[in-house]
């Protein structure tokens, strides 16, 4: 019997459906493991035999994909049509899986049919006799958890479903079905209707909460946090534009010592006498390799609020630090409405958050059917995706318009991401921390190389000054925006996504979960009292369980209020039935 999951092998024609395989490729990644699923592009190096790699691939592997878009079949060339010359590699990798045996399953994108027996050349005629898997846009996730089903050769639920129907035990539950369909009803209906409210995710959210009181966020020794203080104030004077001298010396000093990443949690609106300097310092940056990204907190007729040495570098969005339910929420990138009365298209831009711009993000890609942004480094990898949501207007309690960051409006489309939080302690010690004093101070301590290939985020340290106050295990504590900063570099760099489970997996979930307080309920009435109350209580400790892992593991978010309440209201109701019957 296998317990490892089964190696696959994506074939695909790159002009015909590439967007498609690397979307499969990372579903299928995250589900199965990277080491399990091949696909040429990133994972064939420089100077390696094409062809024998290719072979190797697809004898490890126990099943190829074979991804078949609308113009799969009828590719051509100079030389004519692709599937009929030899030299192909989608002809060579289908037509050597099935010489090898292996399972090949067609995956039918972009509205493709599957190909007549007629229609393709010999060497693949076999594969018109494999049963075809479409992969539609209008249900990819339902199509994904099929073919996933098919790759692991599990019986579908429907299957599952039929077996419990044909049980014995079943005949004492139809006694309730009644009420516990009417039961279930009423929980989807409360889950659809708070997901339009909002509510859901904060609900879910406090999943994290249980998550962070058993396992830690993992801190990248690549971010190191540079604070000013009031040390810092007692020898340069209040903070503020005359400090920029200092900021061009500690740039210099970052640069010495090997920094890759200089983000500034601060924004240069109004001019100084050390613009110049600054400015300077920046160029030399940048002509060592090192970047430097400086934050802006409000736009000035469509145009980023920095002085003129600064506007046409690397700037990106100082916002940080809201909250829904018990999560920190911060948007990484911003697509922004154009004003009101204005002509010509509604978007006037795209721009990322300064920690956004820190991994080295380039691209802001929009995808407008699904209304999703992805975020993508220079080397093309896939730092972040998630829906963009127009910025309601927000009102506050006096009843009167507020904004909680001067550079998003209403109506600006922002792609937000729940941050996991790092214990505290962990950007307030060495290594991850330095004071201010000792890259700008006369007695400065860095050495050369000491910051080598790191992201320093310099910010404001003092107590009671940019602090923002949030949730983390069973209690509340106040962090500095370069700390919320530092956390979102973190999960990016990490790949950490804390996201909600699909609606559609909530709904089973609580499905299951008051299934599960029938089962103990109506097929255990012969328990005692306090062996079925403990058996009870294991079974919420096993789903918590289950969530803290979803969790910490995944960043997937359980909607456990939900999901507990159709588990102990159903066991509730069936026994005071049970009581009424009796």
């Amino acid at each position: 019997m296998r317990h490892d999951p089964p190696r696959l092998f994506i074939s695909y024609r790159r002009e015909d459906s590439v967007a498609y395989a690397g979307r499969l490729y990372d579903h299928l990644s995250a589900h199965l493991g990277r080491e399990r699923v091949f696909m040429d592009i990133g994972q064939i190096a420089p100077g390696d035999d094409f062809v024998a790699v290719l072979e190797a691939r697809i004898k490890a592997s126990e099943v190829v994909i074979a991804l078949i878009g609308p113009a799969w079949l009828s590719a051509h060339n100079e030389q004519g049509r692709r599937l009929e010359q030899a030299d192909d590699f989608v002809r060579y990798e289908l037509a050597e899986a099935l010489k090898q045996r292996k399972r090949v399953i067609p995956v039918l994108v972009g509205g493709a049919r599957m190909p007549d027996v007629k229609e393709l050349p010999a060497a693949l005629g076999a594969l018109a006799r494999h049963q075809a898997q479409p992969l539609d846009d209008t249900r990819f996730q339902l199509d994904l958890d099929a073919l996933i089903r098919s790759i692991e050769q599990r019986p579908s639920l429907l299957g599952q479903f039929a077996q419990l129907l044909n049980s014995e035990r079943l005949r004492k539950w139809r006694r309730y079905s009644v009420v516990s369909a009417a039961l279930l009803m009423l929980f989807l209906a409360w889950l659809q209707l708070f997901d339009a409210l909002g509510v859901d995710t904060r609900i879910e959210s406090y999943t994290m909460a249980l998550g962070d009181l058993v396992a830690s966020v993992p801190v990248s020794e690549r971010i190191v946090i540079v604070s000013f203080n009031e040390k810092s104030e007692e020898r340069l004077g209040k903070f503020g534009p005359h400090w920029r001298h200092e900021h061009a010396r500690v740039i210099d000093r970052l640069v010495d010592a090997g920094a890759k990443v200089i983000v500034f949690d601060v924004y240069f609106e109004k001019p100084a006498a050390a613009d110049g300097e600054l400015i300077a310092a920046v160029e030399r940056a940048r002509q060592h390799g090192t970047s430097v990204i400086v934050g802006v907190n409000r736009l000035i007729d469509e145009q980023p609020a920095v002085i003129a040495g600064l506007a046409g570098n690397s700037w990106g969005m100082l916002c940080v630090g809201g909250r829904l339910g018990y999560a920190a929420v911060a948007p990484l990138a911003v697509r922004k409405a154009a004003p009101a009365g204005a002509g010509g298209d509604r978007i006037t831009g795209k721009f990322g958050a300064i920690g956004t711009l820190a991994v080295g993000a380039t691209t802001l890609a929009v995808d407008e059917q699904r209304h999703e942004l992805t975020v993508v480094s220079e080397a093309g990898k896939t730092l972040w995706r998630g829906p963009l949501q127009a910025l309601p207007a927000r009102v506050g309690q006096a009843g009167q318009a507020r904004n909680d960051c001067p550079l998003l409006s209403a109506g600006d489309e922002v792609a937000e991401t729940l941050i996991r939080l790092a214990p505290l302690p962990a950007w307030r010690a060495a290594p991850q921390r330095y004071d201010y004093e000792q890259l700008a101070g006369p007695a400065a301590t860095i050495g050369s190389g000491e910051l080598a290939g790191k992201i320093v985020l310099i910010g404001d340290g003092r107590a009671g000054s940019d602090e923002f106050r949030v949730l983390y295990g069973i209690g509340a504590e106040r962090r500095h925006g370069v700390e919320l900063h530092a956390d979102i570099v973190n999960n990016l760099l990490q790949g950490i996504h804390v996201r909600p489970l699909e609606p559609l997996l909530q709904g089973l979930l609580m499905v299951g979960m008051a299934a599960a307080g029938a089962w103990l309920r109506v097929f255990r009435p012969a328990l005692r009292a306090l062996p079925r109350r403990l058996l009870v209580a294991a079974a919420l400790l096993l789903y918590l369980a289950l969530t803290v892992v979803a969790y910490t593991q995944y960043g997937v978010l359980f909607n456990t209020a939900y999901h507990l309440g159709a588990f102990l209201l159903t066991y509730w109701l069936l026994g005071r039935l049970g009581k009424l019957e009796t």
